[in-house]
């Protein structure tokens, strides 16, 4: 029987421990004929990234080497970091990031690529490709300099020399700052990629080229498409060049405005025209939204109104059928010569899980999940799609989770204080998916608002473009809304709001509570950017030009818009305790981000807790340093309440 206690002295049904006991990412899944390949990214390994394999028997078992981290540093982020050919595979080593080549299930590893290259750089690599013949590895090839930007290129091993030793890739294309998604034609005579240029990022403008291949080099190269966002060229098995593509447009109702599919063979062909998305940003390497099947239909991801479904596509009549699986989320998606499809789903009760479906039967098989946590129905709290109204008329939107928890009622008068949370990218988006952590703070007695504030991916190329030039400014203003929305409405209590997000969502976190001091009572910022100035100064090339158009000016010129629009410059506003948590290994917004902020805190007397993890990237990878942070940021949280 449930006790009645007020919402703010729930206890969690699940603990921080729980939380992250066993729970792994999995990622990057390939099939070769009978067997299934993917990634598993391992807290309890210290963020160990694994090539895992089941083979044609069901059996599962790890492929790379102990002493191997199968992990990409291209553009930071990575990804793409392996490939398979027959029983060979080719992966990217984290530490040292070259190139290794394992012959089969049971050789030892052998380097293929330099430490250094001749020219003092170190080579990085992604988008790992091998030629249907297995005689060249194509990949996107970035070389760090110590002393001037990277240099991104496309490139190629010849596989039968790197069999006689370490060699240097071979580069095929240059003179763009970036390059993605290489791929060859089922013959291996074209080559086609993604290219684009400064200060564009690839959700912004690129251009998908192809060439032929002979000889180890590009030949007549052309350009396909340009003028949009174009994303995951497709060879289909008779050659035709596919590839989803957005632009801008006067109307969200233009099919233009969505990422939508088309066709190149001769001349180019629409293949959908909904008001969806077939799309999602270029962040990392290695994505996979659509895939063919033997007859050449097509399967792919489908993003409506805030959540994914499977579709099956005919290129030829253009019609479109939904699977039913009852997921809400799916990525990752590839097809074998039988009609199977395999890929990551999870849906609003089971988190993600690699899923094989046989299409005709309706039969699915779950290959492996990414955690065994298991929580009684009655302590799961569902997500509520909302659109809600903004302070200019228009609309942003969110999932919105009330408190349940099957040992507590809360008093008749009580209201759950509310946790908004504020995704990173800025382009990313909420998904209405089982997770721990959003469950952790439900059942502690808190209602949660997954904010998709504008400038966030699923809802059609305006609504990601509102964000441009208005960074820090129209979000702010969405995630405020939120709030206010859910006061208005009676659901929270307004005295109690706390706001977390990392990254660009730590970003957010630090800006609202500096623009709106009186609606938020406590924030928890993970890696979060405090100091525009500073983060162009100390990030990575793929970034570094990015908040051009998010500020809507550039350095030096824009100085006086990117200190106005940095949160450590309006500190004087801040009345709400701040929980700030770092990796010391960042990149992408590096420990000298936050570590101001903290200087600045501290010198003002806010009250704040500063946290620094030894070893953590962007995005904490060791199982300990999530369960210490989750444990903190919620200590801080009651702490705060209770003063």
């Amino acid at each position: 029987m449930s006790k009645e206690v007020p919402f703010v002295d729930w206890e969690p049904a699940i603990t921080p421990e729980e939380v992250f006991s066993d729970i792994i990412g999995v990622n990057e899944i390939h099939v070769v004929g009978k067997r299934t390949y993917w990634i598993e990214m391992r807290p309890v390994e210290r963020g160990r990234c694994v090539v895992v394999l089941r083979d044609e028997d069901g059996v599962v078992r790890d492929i790379t080497p102990q002493e191997f981290n199968v992990r990409s540093r291209v553009h930071e982020y990575g990804g793409g970091a392996y490939t398979v050919y027959k029983d060979a595979i080719y992966f990217v080593n984290f530490d040292d990031q070259r190139i290794y080549y394992l012959p089969n299930d049971n050789a030892e590893a052998v380097p293929l690529t330099p430490i250094t290259n001749e020219d003092g750089s170190l080579g990085k690599y992604a988008a790992l490709t091998a030629s249907p013949d297995g005689t060249k590895l194509l990949f996107v090839y970035e070389k760090e300099y110590s002393d001037k930007e990277n240099a991104n290129l496309l490139a190629i091993l010849d596989l039968d020399l790197a069999a006689k030793g370490i060699s240097e890739p071979q580069i095929i294309v240059k003179g763009s700052d970036f390059y993605a998604d290489p791929i060859f034609s089922p013959t291996g005579k074209e080559v086609a990629w993604l290219q684009w240029d400064h200060p564009d990022m690839p959700w912004d403008s690129t251009e998908l080229m192809m060439g032929s291949f002979e000889d180890n080099a590009l030949h007549m190269v052309k350009k396909v498409a340009d003028g949009g966002s174009i994303c995951f060229p497709r060879f289909d098995s008779e050659g035709r060049l596919y590839y989803v593509m957005d632009k801008q447009v006067d109307s969200e109702l233009d099919s233009g405005n969505w990422w939508n599919l088309y066709c190149f063979t001769d001349a180019v062909a629409q293949i959908t025209a909904e008001p969806a998305e077939f799309g999602e940003p270029h962040w990392v390497f290695g994505q996979s939204n659509y895939e063919f099947l033997p007859d050449n239909r097509i399967i792919a991801k489908m993003v409506k109104d805030g959540a994914d479904c499977l579709v099956v596509i005919d290129p030829e009549t253009k019609l479109l059928s939904v699977v039913e699986t009852g997921l809400t989320s799916y990525s990752n998606i590839r097809t074998d010569a039988h009609g199977r499809v395999f890929f990551i789903g999870a849906s609003a009760k089971k988190s993600y899980a690699i899923s094989c479906l046989d299409i005709e039967s309706k039969t699915d098989e779950i290959l492996k999940t990414s955690s065994s946590i298991e929580m009684s129905s009655a302590d799961i709290s569902l997500p509520k799609f909302i659109s809600y109204p903004t302070k200019d008329g228009e609309h942003a939107h969110g999932y919105l989770y009330m408190p349940r928890n099957s040992r507590y009622t809360a008093p008749e008068d009580d209201k759950p204080p509310l946790l908004v949370m504020a995704h990173g990218g800025p382009t990313s988006s909420a998904r209405a998916v089982f997770s721990a952590t959003i469950q952790f703070w439900t059942s502690a007695g808190f209602a949660v608002i997954d904010v998709d504030y504008r400038g966030s991916t699923g809802y059609g190329r305006r609504f990601r473009d509102e964000l441009l030039s208005q960074w820090g400014v129209i979000d702010a203003e969405d995630v405020a809304d939120a709030v206010r929305y859910l006061i208005k409405a009676g659901k929270v209590d307004g005295a109690k709001v706390a706001v977390r997000g990392g990254s660009a969502g730590g970003y957010m976190v630090q800006r609202v509570m500096t623009q709106y001091p009186d609606l938020f009572t406590v924030g928890a910022s993970y890696y979060g950017i405090g100091n525009l100035i500073t983060l162009v100064e100390e990030t990575h090339k793929f970034e570094s030009r990015y908040i051009d158009n998010l500020i809507g000016a550039k350095l030096p010129a824009g100085e006086k818009e990117y200190r106005d629009r940095s949160p450590i410059n309006h500190l004087d506003r801040l009345k709400a305790p701040m929980i700030i948590f770092q990796g010391t290994e960042d990149k992408i917004v590096t420990p000298e981000c936050s570590r101001e902020l903290a200087r600045n805190l501290e010198e003002r007397g806010i009250r704040y807790e500063y946290v620094e993890y030894e070893g953590e990237s962007h995005g904490f990878r060791i199982k300990k340093n999530n369960v210490d942070s989750l444990s903190r940021e919620f200590a801080f949280y009651r702490a705060v309440f209770s003063s």
